[in-house]
């Protein structure tokens, strides 16, 4: 027959095995996040390695071609001589930009020359990369390195363009290492790093833009290229510009 202190000591035991159960459980989870946390993402550090191991002659080579290709995509050589008005506004072209070749570039001159022409890149980002995990969503990672935070950030947005060319995308998913982030806490992550209105914008759902370059290179040219068109693919981001009437003077 049971004693009532054979009986307390049992539920003793119970508790304790219980709320032993529970710290494992604690632990583990805790140890998990924390892992994941430290870990750079599987597709950061793939293409890190890549980049590593290709020459640093290749590398500015192949920036080098890139950038060139997109000048002269942009601009309009190889079209037919403007005759009517027709012929000078509304051509399009569409361009397709590899994120292999866009991530080299990015390494070799894009953070920097980013900076030169006054685009503002934090100091606390030393370098970051493009690509889509093939589901439609373009996935933009990059480094922060400060005193408080030394990880990768990764965002994954939705994006559209409308005719007119304004520029829409909205922040789907977002990651710290390989730890998901509320998209609340992304924002409020890159907000901390710049004050660019514009660029909070694009990360909350609000359209900007037209975005315009110039496609006759003179002071006086009539034309820009304005982009009207994007699309994500797994391996490469196409872009389409059309002409349009240059509305800005040039400086």
């Amino acid at each position: 027959m049971n004693t009532t202190a054979d009986n307390r000591r049992r539920g003793v035991r119970v508790l304790g095995l219980s709320f032993a159960a529970l710290l494992v459980l604690l632990f583990t989870i805790t140890s998990i996040i924390y892992l994941r946390w430290q870990s750079k993402p599987e597709h950061w550090e793939q293409e890190q390695l890549r980049l590593a191991e290709l020459p640093e002659v290749q590398q500015e080579a192949i920036s080098e071609s890139l950038r060139n290709r997109l000048l002269t995509q942009w601009s309009d050589p190889g079209e037919k001589t403007p005759v009517t008005e027709a012929d000078l506004f509304g051509q399009r072209r569409t361009i397709e930009i590899p994120y292999a070749e866009l991530n080299t570039w990015i390494k070799t001159e894009g953070i920097e020359l980013l900076r030169e022409v006054d685009i503002e890149v934090p100091e606390s980002t030393p370098t970051a990369m493009i690509d889509s995990p093939g589901d439609g969503l373009l996935r933009i990672s990059f480094e922060v390195d400060r005193e408080e935070i030394q990880q990768v950030v990764t965002l994954s947005f939705v994006m559209s363009i409308t005719e007119d060319g304004k520029l829409t995308s909205t922040l789907k998913r977002a990651s710290a290492g390989r730890l998901p982030l509320p998209v609340s806490a992304a924002i409020e992550l890159v907000a901390s790093q710049t004050d660019r209105g514009d660029l909070l914008d694009l990360m909350r759902g609000n359209p900007v833009g037209p975005i315009e370059f110039p496609i006759d290179p003179s002071k006086d040219g009539l034309r820009d290229g304005r982009l009207v068109g994007l699309e994500v693919r797994e391996n490469a981001l196409l872009i389409t510009r059309e002409t349009v009437r240059r509305t800005r003077a040039e400086q």
